[in-house]
Order: C-alpha cells, then sequence, then structure tokens
C-alpha cells in the first residue's frame, strides 16, 4: 500500500528530474547556438572536408582553402580531446598538421638567397617603378616572426609572399583603377571582367571555390601560407589594416544594422569590411548622383525595374516600423555596380573616377562570393579573404573623397 508521504516522495523526485531535465535542454540548446558549434556544423557539411579525405593526393595543393577556417576552429577548442568533434575531424587535422609542419621561418641569408633566384610577375615590374622593389621585398620577409617558407615549394613561397607586397605596394602608389593596375591585378587574381555565372557549389564547397577562382586566373601562391603567416604577411604588405572608416558629413546616413553577427572570426571579420564600404559606396553614390541631378535622382537614373524595388522595400520597412531611410538603403550589393555602369551615369558622372565599366564589374564580382558569405554565417577561405582586402582598398581610395 502506497502512503501519502511515498507519492509525495515520488512527486518531489519527479519535478526535480523534470528540473534538471529542463537545465539540461537549456544547456544543450545554448550550447548548439554557440558560434563555435556553428562554425564546426557548417565546417561538417562543408563538401570540402569529405572531398579532401576523399581524395588527398589533389587536394594537397589546395590545403590553403580550409586552412584559414580550421585553424579558428582550432583556436576555439572545437578539436579538444573532450569534443565530439574530436574523432569525425581527425584525418583531416592530420593533414592539416602535415601541410603545416612543411613551412619554416627562413634566416636572411637563406632569404637574400631566395629573392635573388626568384623571377616575379607584372605586378613587380609596376612597383620596381616606384622603388627598389627587391630591397623592400626582403626586409618584409626578414620582418616575418610565423613561418612562412613551404620548404618543398621554396621558389613559389617566395613568388607569392613577393607577389602580395608588390599588391600593396602598388595600391599605395597608383590610382586603384588605373589600366596598369588593373592589367597587373588580373595576372595575380585573375580575369574577372566578363559577367560570371555562379556554379551553385562554390557556395558551400571552399576546395570547389578555390578550382573555381583558379580557372580564373587567380594565383593560389598569394595564399599558400599557414593561417598566421598569411595575415602577418598581409599585414606587412599593407593591405589588412584597419576596416575602412565611415565618412560623415558626405549626404544621409544609411543604417548599419543590416547583417547578423557571423560565427567565424574570419566571416566576422569580412562582414565588418563590408558593412563600412557599403556604407561609404552609398552615400558616395548619393552624394555624387544629388550633386548632378538634385535629391530625386532615383526616380530618373536607376535601371529599369530598381526604383520600384527599392520602394517596394522601404515601404515594407516603415510599415515594420523600422523608421525612414534614404531610398539607397535598400540598395543590394549587386545594385552598386549597375547604377555605377548605366551608360548616362557613367558617361557624366562615374568615368572620370574609375576609368572603365569592366573594371567596376571585376572588382564587384570578387566580393559577390565574400558577399554571400557574410549573409549566411558560412565561412570562408584565405583566396576570399585577398580579394576582400584588394578590392575593398581599391574602392575605398576611390570612394572616400580626400579633397572634395
Amino acid at each position: 500500500m502506497i502512503n501519502i508521504s511515498d507519492l509525495d516522495l515520488v512527486s518531489r523526485r519527479a519535478i526535480e528530474g523534470m528540473e534538471r531535465n529542463r537545465k539540461l535542454m537549456k544547456s544543450a540548446t545554448e550550447a548548439m547556438e554557440s558560434p563555435i558549434l556553428k562554425a564546426a556544423r557548417a565546417m561538417e557539411s562543408n563538401s570540402a572536408i569529405h572531398r579532401t579525405l576523399e581524395d588527398v593526393e589533389r587536394h594537397q595543393k589546395l590545403m590553403h582553402s580550409i586552412e584559414g577556417p580550421f585553424a579558428e576552429l582550432r583556436a576555439g577548442g572545437i578539436f579538444d580531446e573532450a569534443s565530439k568533434w574530436q574523432g569525425e575531424f581527425e584525418r583531416t587535422q592530420e593533414l592539416m598538421a602535415e601541410y603545416n609542419s612543411r613551412f619554416i621561418l627562413p634566416d636572411s641569408d637563406q632569404i637574400s638567397k631566395l629573392v635573388h633566384e626568384s623571377s616575379f610577375g607584372r605586378l613587380s615590374q609596376v612597383a620596381k617603378q616606384l622603388s627598389d622593389q627587391n630591397s623592400e621585398i626582403q626586409r618584409a620577409m626578414d620582418a616575418m616572426r610565423t613561418p612562412w617558407l613551404d620548404a618543398q615549394r621554396a621558389l613559389e613561397s617566395v613568388r607569392g609572399f613577393s607577389e602580395l607586397q608588390c599588391i600593396g605596394h602598388a595600391l599605395e602608389q597608383i590610382p586603384a583603377f588605373e589600366d596598369q593596375i588593373g592589367i597587373a591585378l588580373r595576372e595575380s587574381l585573375g580575369d574577372w571582367r566578363d559577367p560570371i555565372s555562379w556554379p551553385s557549389n562554390i557556395a558551400t564547397d571552399l576546395v570547389a571555390r578555390s578550382e573555381f577562382y583558379v580557372g580564373l586566373g587567380f594565383d593560389s601562391d598569394l595564399t599558400d601560407f599557414p593561417a598566421p603567416a598569411f595575415l602577418e604577411s598581409v599585414s606587412t604588405a599593407g593591405l589588412r589594416r584597419e576596416p575602412p572608416s565611415v565618412v560623415v558629413g558626405y549626404g544621409p546616413p544609411v543604417p548599419q544594422t543590416e547583417f547578423e553577427e557571423q560565427a567565424l572570426i574570419r566571416t566576422n571579420m569580412a562582414h565588418d569590411w563590408l558593412l563600412r564600404l557599403e556604407t561609404n559606396l552609398r552615400r558616395f553614390i548619393d552624394r555624387r548622383m544629388t550633386q548632378e541631378f538634385g535629391p530625386e535622382w532615383p526616380k530618373h537614373r536607376l535601371p529599369t525595374g530598381l526604383y520600384e524595388k527599392w520602394m517596394e522595400k522601404k515601404k515594407k520597412a516603415v510599415s515594420a516600423g523600422r523608421g525612414e531611410w534614404p531610398l539607397i538603403a535598400f540598395a543590394d550589393f549587386t545594385d552598386y555596380e549597375r547604377v555605377i555602369c548605366r551608360k548616362d551615369n557613367w558617361r557624366e558622372v562615374f568615368s572620370g573616377l574609375f576609368g572603365r565599366p569592366e573594371g567596376v564589374r571585376e572588382s564587384f564580382q570578387r566580393l559577390y562570393m565574400i558577399r554571400l558569405d557574410t549573409m549566411h554565417a558560412r565561412p570562408i577561405g584565405q583566396d576570399d579573404e585577398l580579394l576582400l582586402y584588394v578590392e575593398v582598398k581599391r574602392l575605398i581610395k576611390v570612394v572616400i573623397p580626400t579633397s572634395d
């Protein structure tokens, strides 16, 4: 016979059990929503991992494409022994360890010999017009503090590192969209001028994306470094400093809360740079067009259908209580090139700033996949990161006024 006290004990234990389960479920939910686990799930679903394991020989040449995201996951502790991800990525970790073990930090004598033996591309010739480029490259190499030279591909490492320095130097000294720098950059970053049909698999497969970039002419030696060495090398080149400042006093403000916080550090950084770039781009376009055609310019100077599209987005935003923003705040990333390169806008406003419309299209297309990733919390690779630094720097040199 069960008495009242027994029932009370069972009831209390049941309530305690439910409370424990509730706390466990809450903890599990919080854990699954943490940025680093979101990143791990994104990497787990990224077929680049599985393709790397399936075809090690072919993808050894493209290990740099997943080195950056994996370095961030390692730093976040996702591969700790207690982690459930430990076993799932064990073989990939071995491959990444083998990849990183190839890199050394050469001494000054080795650097001098390698620079002397190496041959560089068109960017080096452009930069040589400005200074003693070989001496500057050697100084940059001497300044490195992380292993960057691939002992198995020493001359390729030297050439890739040197080209990065030349890109940074040239962008500091030459107008960003001048013909000679556009031609030289195509030798290193590929030819992106023609309209591109983006393959669907490159949105989630970093190796496939790297191969696609190589198909356009991208030189993967530029990014074939361990993650710390890549970041140090682009910083030494002056490509990775502070993200562009947002110019004030040139046209109306635009909303800066359009994007969600991203999971990976690298993606979060890209989001920050692109957000600042877009804010400046919108103010730049609005200011230039308003100066030329007045504040009602969107009614008359947008490509077909774009005015109606922006107005519909603004109407929905106002209905949702987001407040009033200038119409250009509702532009999509792909709209900027269309506005700038519309024939009459180009002829009357933008041609003197950018030189050639295909150069503008090329710049925005190099940023397209990175912009897409920041909207979907997907990892980006070092190829993407280099394109981001170069093209943001080029656009900002035109977009942010220095004297007007």
